[in-house]
């Protein structure tokens, strides 16, 4: 099966596929950590009982976040 053409096919896609993979989690982060304080931002000057509640999980989720959208890297 290694010697196959449909398994070298999938090799090589998984290959290319993975090689982006990593800046496209990078992206989905730092998208959903921008959305959280849009959302956020928005519940701001809600009258609905439970907004003070929303916009505390929004701001835990972005302090999560927050690491790996100012420092991806993990470096001091």
């Amino acid at each position: 099966m290694p010697d196959s053409p449909a398994y070298k096919r999938l090799q090589r896609v998984a290959a290319e596929a993975s090689k982006g993979a990593g800046l496209f989690a990078l992206r989905t982060l730092r998208d959903v950590h921008r959305e959280c304080a849009a959302l956020e931002e928005e519940w701001r000057d809600s009258q609905d009982p439970g907004a003070a509640e929303v916009r505390a999980v929004l701001s835990r989720i972005r302090a999560k976040l927050a690491p790996a959208t100012t420092n991806p890297y993990g470096g001091r």
